[in-house]
């Protein structure tokens, strides 16, 4: 082969060679170009959602609804009380006749089913009155829970609020929990899994706002 021959080939070598770089890259183009490509108006983004935090217990007890009602059943439970404690006088009083009196006598005998039916009265009459107490407690609390949660509803939506978490008190795990040694570990992690919120500042606290909204509805008797 002459050196003019040799010449015109090498040429051709290369265009052959850019010819199949060129069809690669057009190839590579055209699956660039086939695959889908995620559309912006397909893609959902998460947005802020404005999210607060009550205490419940606090709007409660700081109620003067729940002051006035709480003065009531204790006053209640004061009345109870000073008929417990004037029958244990008069239980005393017939314990000390009875002491004076000989047991073989009809005095002593009458003395004595009186004392009985002072103590029975006493029993029961106290334990009434932890009964009603308890329930009257619960009443009132569930009764105040409802209004409560209405009343965050209502301020959660004059404020803008799409979620309200209960906060609960800040408390902490108690180190020595009245419980036994292998349940020591449960107790803890019960503690622990009820609490609903870690961390909140005061900026998302909708507390004061709602026993303030309360307030105000319980002194103009709504």
């Amino acid at each position: 082969m002459s050196h003019t021959q040799a010449s015109t080939v090498k040429p051709r070598r290369a265009h052959a060679g850019v010819g199949v770089l060129a069809a690669i890259a057009i190839g590579i183009s055209t699956v660039a170009l086939l695959k889908p490509t995620a559309d912006a108006s397909s893609v959902v983004r998460a947005t802020p959602t404005p999210v607060a935090t009550v205490d419940l217990v606090q709007v409660i007890t700081s109620l003067k609804e729940f002051e006035n009602v709480d003065k009531r059943i204790k006053a209640e439970g004061e009345k109870k009380k000073k008929e417990i404690e004037a029958l244990d006088k008069q239980i005393q009083g017939l314990n000390e006749d009875l002491k004076s009196l000989d047991p073989n006598t009809d005095a002593y005998d009458q003395i004595f089913r009186e004392l009985n039916m002072k103590m029975g009265i006493r029993e029961v009459t106290a334990g009434n009155l932890i009964r009603w107490q308890s329930e009257d407690n619960a009443r009132v609390l569930t009764e105040l829970y409802e209004k409560a949660t209405k009343a965050v509803a209502e301020v959660a939506k004059r404020d803008g609020w799409e979620v309200v978490v209960h906060r609960g008190q800040n408390l902490t795990v108690p180190r020595n929990p009245n419980v036994r040694a292998e349940a020591a570990m449960d107790f803890v992690e019960n503690f622990i899994q009820t609490r609903r919120v870690i961390y909140s500042g005061d900026a998302v606290d909708i507390t004061n706002n709602v026993i303030q909204t309360m307030n105000n509805r319980f002194e103009s008797g709504g």
